[in-house]
C-alpha cells in the first residue's frame, strides 16, 4: 500500500516537473528580454514626457512638449525623411542585387562554393572596418575612384563625394547616395543567403512543368521563383527594414550625419541629443517616434500572416 502511494506521488511530481520544465527553460531568456528590452523601452517612453537634461537639476513634467518641439523642428523632419529614404532605397537596391546573386549562385558551375564565400565577406566585415575602407574609397584626396575617373577623362579634378551639399528636390544628395551604396554592400549578403536557401526548397518539377508549357527563363522567374519565395522575401524585407531604419553605424562612422544633416538618420539624432547635447527627454521622444514608425509595417506584416494562417 505504501509503495502504491509513493509511486503515485512520484508520478504526480514527475508530471508537474515536466509541465513546468518549458517555463523554467524560458524563464532566463524572458528575464533577459524584460531587463534589456522591455524595461528600457518603457523607461524611454516615460522619460519622453519630462524635460530631462544633464545641465539642469529640475526634471519637470511637460507632457507632449518634447514631441511638439521635435515635430516643429525642420531638421527633425529632414532626419526622418533621410531615415525613410535610406532604409527604403537600401532595401530595394539591396534586395534586387541579392536576388540576382542568389539566382546565379543557385546554378551549378565550377567554383560555386568559392563565390558563395566571397559574397559573404561584406556581411562578416565589422562596421568600423567597412566605414574606414569606404571613407578612403570616396575621399577627395586618396580616392582610387577619383583616380580612375580622371584617367578616363570623366572628371578633371577630384570630387568630394561626402562633402557635396547640392540636393535633388531638397532631399536626395550625393553623400546620401554614397551612404546607400555602402549600406547595400553591407546588407545584401544576408538577403542573398535567405533567398538562396529559399531557392533550394523550390521543387525542380515546377520548372520542368513550366518549361514543358513553353515558359521562358524570365517567365519561370516571375511565375515560379518569385511566388515560391514570397514568404522568404517578406520576412527578409521586414527584418532588414527594421534593422536599416534603426541603422546607426554607417551614418555616424562615415559622415557623423553631415554635411548639413544630409546623411543624418534618426538613430544618430538620438545619440546626438543624448550624448552630445545631453537632452535626454528629447532623445527619448525621438526614440519613441522611431518605435512608432517601425511598428507600422510590423503590424501590417503580422495581420497579413494571421489572415493567411486563418
Amino acid at each position: 500500500m505504501k509503495k502504491q502511494i509513493s509511486t503515485g506521488g512520484e508520478t504526480r511530481l514527475r508530471s508537474r516537473l515536466e509541465a513546468c520544465t518549458p517555463v523554467l527553460m524560458l524563464l532566463p531568456a524572458a528575464l533577459g528580454v524584460l531587463c534589456i528590452q522591455v524595461y528600457p523601452s518603457l523607461r524611454s517612453i516615460l522619460m519622453s514626457f519630462f524635460d530631462i537634461s544633464l545641465l539642469k537639476k529640475e526634471q519637470p513634467f511637460i507632457g507632449l512638449g518634447n514631441y511638439a518641439k521635435l515635430l516643429g523642428d525642420p531638421v527633425v523632419w529632414r532626419v526622418m525623411i533621410n531615415t525613410l529614404l535610406f532604409a527604403a532605397l537600401s532595401l530595394v537596391i539591396g534586395g534586387c542585387f541579392a536576388m540576382l546573386i542568389a539566382v546565379e549562385l543557385n546554378k551549378n558551375f565550377p567554383g560555386k562554393g568559392l563565390f558563395r564565400t566571397i559574397f559573404l565577406v561584406p556581411w562578416v566585415t565589422p562596421p568600423l572596418v567597412t566605414s574606414m575602407i569606404w571613407k578612403i574609397l570616396v575621399s577627395e584626396s586618396f580616392s582610387p575612384i577619383n583616380t580612375v575617373l580622371m584617367k578616363w577623362g570623366v572628371i578633371d579634378h577630384p570630387l568630394n563625394f561626402l562633402g557635396r551639399t547640392e540636393t535633388i528636390g531638397g532631399i536626395f544628395s550625393i553623400p546620401m547616395l554614397v551612404m546607400i551604396i555602402i549600406n547595400v554592400w553591407s546588407i545584401f549578403p544576408f538577403m542573398m543567403v535567405m533567398f538562396l536557401a529559399g531557392l533550394q526548397t523550390i521543387p525542380p518539377e515546377l520548372y520542368e512543368a513550366a518549361e514543358m508549357d513553353g515558359a521562358r527563363k524570365s517567365q519561370q522567374f516571375f511565375y515560379v521563383t518569385l511566388p515560391s519565395l514570397i514568404p522568404v522575401i517578406s520576412t527578409s524585407i521586414l527584418l532588414q527594414g527594421i534593422w536599416q531604419f534603426n541603422s546607426f553605424n554607417i551614418s555616424y562612422m562615415v559622415t557623423k550625419g553631415g554635411p548639413l544633416h544630409l546623411t543624418e538618420v534618426m538613430a544618430v539624432r538620438v545619440y546626438s541629443e543624448a550624448f552630445v547635447n545631453f537632452r535626454y527627454g528629447l532623445a527619448a521622444a525621438t526614440s519613441v517616434i522611431m518605435l512608432l514608425l517601425v511598428l507600422i509595417p510590423s503590424v501590417f506584416y503580422l495581420r497579413a500572416n494571421l489572415k493567411t494562417a486563418d
